[in-house]
């Protein structure tokens, strides 16, 4: 049962990047839903009760819903909780399973608040994932090439850089664990010499062709 289980969770985790491959979001792709598990991971150590399967599936099911976005309605985390809870129970999961994935998937959005501490970390991982440099860069210069969609491009990228820029507490408080936020006080400093270079490259030619 037990090999049969990490072999379900292994697959479906395959069949989730399967549908990431096919959304062209540069700041939403495979790498930053391995970036987010790997957060997920780290965080996960402080809490010992974490059932390191509901997260792993969570953290790489949460932004599969984008694959259907319409333009200006970010409703991909209802969809992905849809979609993710469909696929988990053809294949057979238990309820409780189910429900804890689709609480961390649907609720990892920036306002919400889940009820799991699956949830809560899937929920501040994707944030952490854009503070390191090369993170936000990658996705921004990826958007510069052509990797952005209607529903979400280098314009509301950089808006979104710039409510954190004049605002620094707003990605703090937006933060539910406080190892989360002590992360974020670490990687301030870097995090804000890195958006105020993108958004400077915004303003003098990136906004071009949005």
């Amino acid at each position: 049962m037990i090999k049969k289980m990490r072999t379900n969770c292994t697959k479906i985790c395959r069949d989730a990047l399967k549908i990431m491959l096919s959304i062209k979001d540069g700041a939403h792709n495979v790498e930053h839903i391995v970036r987010v598990y790997d957060w997920s991971r780290e965080l996960a150590e402080n809490y010992p009760e974490t059932d390191l399967k509901v997260l792993k599936v969570a953290a790489y099911w949460h932004d599969v819903g984008r694959k259907y976005e319409i333009k200006k309605v970010d409703d991909h985390n209802i969809k992905s909780g849809k979609m993710v809870e469909k696929y988990l129970q053809k294949a057979g999961f238990p309820k409780e399973f189910v429900d804890k994935v689709k609480d961390a998937v649907v609720n990892h959005s920036f306002s919400l608040s889940p009820k799991t501490i699956e949830g809560k970390i899937v929920h501040d991982a994707d944030k952490l994932t854009f503070l390191p440099f090369y993170s936000i860069a990658d996705a921004y210069y990826s958007m510069k090439e052509g990797y952005e969609t209607k529903c979400f491009n280098r314009k509301n990228l950089v808006g979104a850089l710039q409510l954190w820029f004049k605002n620094t507490e707003v990605l703090y408080n937006g933060l539910i664990l406080k190892e989360s936020k002590e992360l974020y006080r670490d990687l301030k400093d870097e995090f804000l010499s890195s958006i105020k270079l993108i958004i400077n490259d915004f303003s003098n030619n990136g906004s071009k062709g949005v």
